[in-house]
Protein backbone atom coordinates (compact mmCIF):
# COMPACT_ATOMS: atom_id res chain seq x y z
CA UNK A 1 0.00 0.00 0.00
CA UNK A 2 1.24 3.28 -0.94
CA UNK A 3 2.02 5.96 1.88
CA UNK A 4 0.09 8.96 1.58
CA UNK A 5 2.81 11.98 0.77
CA UNK A 6 3.02 14.69 3.78
CA UNK A 7 1.44 17.50 4.08
CA UNK A 8 3.05 20.93 3.66
CA UNK A 9 2.36 24.01 5.93
CA UNK A 10 3.67 27.39 6.16
CA UNK A 11 3.82 29.22 9.07
CA UNK A 12 3.28 33.08 8.47
CA UNK A 13 3.60 35.35 11.11
CA UNK A 14 5.70 37.79 13.45
CA UNK A 15 8.70 36.41 14.63
CA UNK A 16 8.97 37.86 17.88
CA UNK A 17 6.83 35.10 20.11
CA UNK A 18 8.74 31.96 18.98
CA UNK A 19 5.24 30.68 18.38
CA UNK A 20 6.25 28.61 14.99
CA UNK A 21 8.63 26.05 17.42
CA UNK A 22 5.05 25.17 19.10
CA UNK A 23 3.24 24.98 16.23
CA UNK A 24 5.90 22.99 15.11
CA UNK A 25 5.58 20.75 17.44
CA UNK A 26 2.29 20.17 17.29
CA UNK A 27 2.16 19.21 13.50
CA UNK A 28 4.88 16.62 13.52
CA UNK A 29 3.21 14.70 11.34
CA UNK A 30 3.49 17.97 8.45
CA UNK A 31 6.11 18.79 6.53
CA UNK A 32 6.79 22.66 8.22
CA UNK A 33 7.98 25.89 6.15
CA UNK A 34 8.72 28.24 8.52
CA UNK A 35 10.34 31.72 7.07
CA UNK A 36 11.54 32.28 10.66
CA UNK A 37 14.39 30.07 10.24
CA UNK A 38 15.98 30.54 6.85
CA UNK A 39 18.10 33.47 7.89
CA UNK A 40 17.58 35.18 4.78
CA UNK A 41 18.42 39.38 4.95
CA UNK A 42 18.03 40.79 1.70
CA UNK A 43 14.56 40.91 1.19
CA UNK A 44 14.06 39.95 -2.49
CA UNK A 45 15.80 36.82 -1.86
CA UNK A 46 13.86 36.58 1.11
CA UNK A 47 10.33 37.48 -0.60
CA UNK A 48 11.08 34.81 -3.31
CA UNK A 49 12.02 32.17 -0.67
CA UNK A 50 8.67 33.30 1.04
CA UNK A 51 6.65 33.06 -2.32
CA UNK A 52 8.26 29.69 -3.46
CA UNK A 53 7.44 27.86 -0.18
CA UNK A 54 3.70 29.31 -0.09
CA UNK A 55 3.32 27.90 -3.43
CA UNK A 56 4.65 24.38 -2.60
CA UNK A 57 2.54 24.42 0.82
CA UNK A 58 -0.94 22.68 1.42
CA UNK A 59 -1.92 25.11 4.01
CA UNK A 60 -0.65 28.88 5.26
CA UNK A 61 -1.15 28.83 8.89
CA UNK A 62 -1.41 32.72 9.45
CA UNK A 63 -0.67 34.14 13.10
CA UNK A 64 -2.23 37.70 13.94
CA UNK A 65 -0.41 38.54 16.61
CA UNK A 66 -0.88 41.80 19.02
CA UNK A 67 3.08 41.96 18.74
CA UNK A 68 2.59 42.23 14.95
CA UNK A 69 3.08 45.82 14.16
CA UNK A 70 1.14 46.22 11.05
CA UNK A 71 0.61 42.59 9.82
CA UNK A 72 1.81 43.56 6.34
CA UNK A 73 3.29 40.83 5.62
CA UNK A 74 0.84 38.88 6.54
CA UNK A 75 -1.61 40.07 4.30
CA UNK A 76 0.65 39.57 1.28
CA UNK A 77 0.72 36.32 2.17
CA UNK A 78 -2.88 35.22 2.86
CA UNK A 79 -3.95 37.41 -0.38
CA UNK A 80 -1.14 34.92 -2.83
CA UNK A 81 -1.89 31.95 -0.98
CA UNK A 82 -5.58 32.45 -1.34
CA UNK A 83 -4.67 33.15 -5.19
CA UNK A 84 -3.31 29.78 -5.41
CA UNK A 85 -5.83 28.18 -3.93
CA UNK A 86 -4.08 27.30 -0.70
CA UNK A 87 -6.28 26.58 2.47
CA UNK A 88 -5.83 29.71 4.75
CA UNK A 89 -5.65 28.81 8.87
CA UNK A 90 -5.87 32.23 10.42
CA UNK A 91 -5.68 33.12 14.11
CA UNK A 92 -7.01 36.80 14.81
CA UNK A 93 -5.12 36.80 18.27
CA UNK A 94 -5.63 40.85 18.02
CA UNK A 95 -7.73 42.40 20.85
CA UNK A 96 -8.05 45.85 19.80
CA UNK A 97 -11.09 46.90 18.22
CA UNK A 98 -9.54 49.62 16.07
CA UNK A 99 -6.98 47.59 14.85
CA UNK A 100 -8.93 44.06 14.51
CA UNK A 101 -11.44 45.85 12.08
CA UNK A 102 -8.57 46.60 9.80
CA UNK A 103 -8.42 42.75 9.11
CA UNK A 104 -11.74 41.97 8.26
CA UNK A 105 -10.87 41.19 4.04
CA UNK A 106 -8.31 38.96 6.03
CA UNK A 107 -10.81 36.97 8.14
CA UNK A 108 -13.04 37.04 5.05
CA UNK A 109 -10.41 34.90 2.87
CA UNK A 110 -9.62 32.36 5.35
CA UNK A 111 -10.95 29.19 5.57
CA UNK A 112 -11.03 29.18 9.07
CA UNK A 113 -10.79 31.63 11.64
CA UNK A 114 -9.45 31.04 15.09
CA UNK A 115 -8.92 33.11 18.03
CA UNK A 116 -5.98 30.70 19.59
CA UNK A 117 -3.32 29.32 18.09
CA UNK A 118 -4.23 25.84 20.50
CA UNK A 119 -7.48 25.76 18.56
CA UNK A 120 -5.90 26.18 15.29
CA UNK A 121 -3.29 23.69 15.93
CA UNK A 122 -5.98 21.21 16.69
CA UNK A 123 -8.13 22.09 13.90
CA UNK A 124 -5.35 21.46 11.55
CA UNK A 125 -4.11 17.80 13.40
CA UNK A 126 -7.48 16.45 13.59
CA UNK A 127 -9.87 17.60 10.36
CA UNK A 128 -7.54 18.46 7.75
Amino acid sequence: MMERPRRRIYLAGGFKSGWQNFASQELSNFDILDPSIHNIEEPAAYTEWDLRAIRECDILLANMEESNPGGYALALEIGYAKALGKQVIFVDQLSDSSRKRHFEMIRQAADRVFSTMSSALNYIATAT
